[in-house]
């Protein structure tokens, strides 16, 4: 059985690599993230509810994000910060569920039907510290997201984006099927077929992969899109 590889992630503030399972508590004592609250509140920069947002695959969860958001954003920020960050390859449609209430683009009300509304809500309408739900990206092959709330605070934004990234994962580590080299590429016809890790290739054996499916070998990026439709990264964040 292949072993789980070890989540970790890096703080945003202080650069230190965390365990995902304690990312969480060094985030309440990084002095450096500190020290930038205390910069922000200094600033000019309205006080409003700020949401601790953590995002992650609903595959096996070693991709997550740790983000905070204002309470003015609206999910059109949230939903336009992880199509750059993770997701967007050709466009696609998305939405958010919370509860049982789909937030998505509202065209005309063509879409207006049962429990929705539009994706322009703001995040003081609709997060709240414990609230849990999900985000799916492109319906035709979906990556889909868990969201959950896990704090709020008052204050002022630590930028003037709507958005701040507190920390993310270190891009999961794979061997290659074939040499054991660390793995560059992924095979989404072994993925399908036969599952990991033979999925997994280093740039060398992924020239040489005779799969010829879902476009072959794909270069792997730090995103839970690798190897879907026609993502290629570059997986950094907007700002």
């Amino acid at each position: 059985m292949m072993r789980k590889p070890a989540s970790t992630g890096v703080c945003a503030f202080c650069s230190r690599e965390v365990a995902a399972a304690g990312i969480a508590r060094h985030l309440t004592l990084c002095a450096d993230r500190q020290a930038a609250v205390d910069k922000a509140e200094m600033s000019k920069r309205k006080s409003q509810p700020l949401y601790h947002v953590v995002v992650r695959d609903t595959m096996d969860g070693l991709y997550w994000l740790h983000l905070e958001m204002t309470g003015s954003a609206t999910l059109v920020d949230l939903d336009t910060y992880l199509r750059v960050i993770w997701v967007d390859c050709c466009g696609h449609m998305s939405h958010f569920v919370f509860g049982t209430t789909r937030y998505q683009e509202l065209i005309d009300g063509f879409f207006a039907l049962g429990d929705q509304k539009n994706i322009t809500s703001k995040a003081g309408d609709v997060l709240r510290p414990g609230l849990k739900g999900r985000y799916e990206y492109d319906f035709g092959t979906p990556t889909e997201l868990r969201i959950e709330v896990v704090g709020e605070r008052p204050g002022k934004p630590l930028t003037t984006k709507p958005l701040t990234l507190l920390a993310r994962n270190v891009m999961p580590v794979y061997e290659c099927a074939d040499c054991g080299e660390p793995a560059t590429h992924i095979c989404m016809q072994c993925y399908y077929e036969q599952g990991e890790p033979g999925c997994y290739l280093c740039a060398t054996h992924a020239k040489e992969h005779a799969c010829t499916l879902y476009g072959g070998p794909k270069k792997r990026f730090n995103s839970p899109r690798t190897g879907r439709c026609n993502y290629n990264g570059p997986a950094k964040p907007p700002y």
